[in-house]
């Protein structure tokens, strides 16, 4: 389920570099998707899932993702207009 975060997990862990970056466009947006890939397989997990506290747990982890890409790009917006994420 997590799969996808293994190629972006030292972007997102290092992220004030990444967005820092000359080549930040490219891993935003490799990150950003990496972010969305794991957000719809806790999805369809979701709609898998049996048990109801089991869909309650996977949905929050699923807006969480879905909240850390709509965060990533939000700085990279604000990187690359001149403004310092604080």
């Amino acid at each position: 389920m997590y799969e996808s975060l293994a190629p972006v997990a030292n972007d997102l862990t290092h992220l004030k570099a990444t967005l820092a970056s000359p080549m930040s466009d490219s891993l935003v947006k490799r990150a950003t998707a990496a972010l969305d890939a794991t957000a719809k397989a806790l999805a369809d997990a979701t709609q898998k899932a049996g048990a109801d506290r089991e869909r309650a747990e996977l949905q929050i982890l699923y807006r969480g993702f879905v909240a850390a890409r709509r965060i990533v790009a939000h700085l990279h917006e604000l990187q690359t207009h001149g403004q310092s994420p604080r």
